[in-house]
């Protein structure tokens, strides 16, 4: 979901012979001329396509790069053929995990620190059990350290994710699903991708009490309250599209040959989609949340009983006897020398802040040394952010030593001193 430079997607690739040559991965429709392509492959007796991909990281968006990864880690069961593939230099399609998704264990995931530009593959595999949650929790704990939100966000982006993700093992008549994420830095907005090769929306809802008569009217009902095949509350998609809508944000869902895209408060349909075959129609579900706009969440979900915005990482922080939320700065950081350290922090506690609204102690038990950029970074902007009334209202420093207080103090004076300067 992206502007891209990229204007022809019919130029997006070429099939020579028994080579597929990928050029761009930056709309929806590479997936349609992708699957286009290897059936006409497969229809000239090809047993085994070659794929290869000459993308350059500027035609690489989620919902071409994921649905396609997806496809390409099932290609035999979903086109009874073999395909070789090659990314070249491409270093991207390498970062991403592109050819094989991760597909990692609770415990694995917990050391994923940057979960964004990867292709993640999840499942019902009981050994896999709680891969749902604890990736919603990677991006929600990356995203928190990444940029200060506004209200409401974080909430929203942990609720959809995870409702999203769960859809595909409750309604797709398959075991395993695909995520994705890129965050756009210059316009402040989070692009997140579901996507699964199962049953589609249209077959899920066909023989339940809704009935649709077309793809169209499946999608179309998909968003509404209390829509679903029977498995669950049908409330998944009915949420997300309201999160979307009261952010202003996009929201595509294609499956089948069929679409339906919100975007600027309008929502269009279009008869376009990646069909692969009967029994594998797809589903991908891409939306895209301006971080820097506040979320009613409480609002966008009144008809479903709204949610508690549980996270078990600040939670976990929450001291009873003193009601406050305890934040181990040694714990959450990922080194004390640098700005880009500090500033991590920085976002973390504001969002903390923007979210719980109550008290945080900031412990500096175990860190012994730090750079005074990265003092500046954490405590002196956040000082300037806030405004020392709220600073001195909502955050309290233990234990920190002679050294970094010297530090910081040091910082504060500069940043008071700066602040004067520009008043004159």
């Amino acid at each position: 979901m992206a502007n891209s430079k990229h204007k022809n997607t019919k130029n997006s690739m070429a099939l020579s012979g028994d080579t597929l040559t990928i050029y761009a991965l930056d709309h929806p429709s590479c997936v349609t001329n992708f699957v286009r392509a290897v059936n006409r492959a497969k229809n000239r007796d090809i047993k085994t396509i070659k794929i290869s991909f000459k993308c350059e990281r500027s035609s690489i968006f989620p919902n071409a790069c994921l649905p396609i990864a997806g496809i390409i880690n099932n290609f035999e069961e979903l086109f009874g053929i073999d395909c070789e593939v090659s990314i070249g230099d491409c270093s991207y399609l390498k970062q991403c995990c592109f050819v094989r998704p991760l597909d990692l264990s609770v415990e694995e995931l917990k050391h994923i620190k940057n979960p964004l530009d990867k292709v993640f593959k999840y499942s019902s595999d009981e050994l896999k059990e709680g891969q749902i949650a604890q990736l919603t929790q990677n991006y929600i704990d990356y995203i928190s350290k990444t940029k200060q939100c506004s209200e409401g966000v974080l909430d929203s982006l942990m609720w959809c994710i995870n409702e999203v993700m769960d859809n595909v093992l409750v309604h797709s008549g398959e075991s395993s699903g695909y995520i994705m994420a890129q965050y756009h830095k210059n316009r402040q907005y989070l692009t997140i991708c579901v996507y699964d090769y199962g049953m589609g929306i249209y077959n899920s809802l066909r023989n339940s009490m809704h009935s649709p008569s077309t793809e169209i009217d499946s999608l179309t009902m998909a968003i509404l309250e209390g829509v679903g095949d029977g498995n669950g509350q049908g409330n998944g998609l009915f949420g997300l599209y309201q999160i979307v809508a009261e952010n202003e944000g996009q929201l595509t869902i294609s499956s089948g040959n069929s679409a339906i895209m919100l975007k600027k408060g309008e929502l269009k349909k279009y008869k376009k989609g990646s069909f692969i075959s009967n029994g594998h129609e797809c589903t991908l579900v891409d939306f895209r949340l301006d971080l820097s706009k506040k979320i009613d969440i409480k609002s966008a979900l009144k008809s479903i009983g709204g949610i508690d915005g549980f996270d078990i990482r600040i939670d976990n922080m929450w001291q009873e006897r003193s009601n406050c939320y305890l934040y181990d700065v040694f714990e959450h950081c990922s080194g004390t020398g640098t700005r880009e350290a500090g500033r991590e922090l920085r976002n973390d506690v504001v969002n903390i802040l923007t979210k719980t609204h109550e008290p945080i102690v900031l412990d500096f038990s175990n860190v012994r040394a730090c750079s005074s950029s990265f003092i500046d970074e954490f405590l002196g902007k956040m000082i300037i952010d806030l405004g020392i009334i709220k600073f001195n209202a909502s955050i309290k420093i233990i234990n920190i030593n002679e050294f970094i207080s010297h530090l910081f103090n040091r910082s504060i004076a500069m940043r008071f001193h700066q602040s004067w300067e520009k008043l004159k």
